[in-house]
């Protein structure tokens, strides 16, 4: 993560560190809602920490 956001402070920078559940739940708790995220060096992507993680939705269909 290199950013955070949230409606009354806007984007803040932040320590680069990994986004796992654990980290999204914490900075949800603090009131953020979004992050930006790098992937590789020219990849950056803004991530909403709503339902994050993502659930899998509906279950593999199993040939009868």
């Amino acid at each position: 993560m290199t950013h955070v956001y949230s409606l009354g402070g806007g984007w803040e920078k932040t320590s680069h560190e990994t986004l796992t559940p654990e980290v999204a739940e914490e900075l949800r708790h603090q009131g953020f809602t979004m992050v930006r995220a790098r992937r590789g060096m020219f990849d950056t992507r803004e991530i909403s920490l709503r339902d994050y993680p993502p659930q899998r939705t509906g279950a593999p269909t199993v040939p009868s």
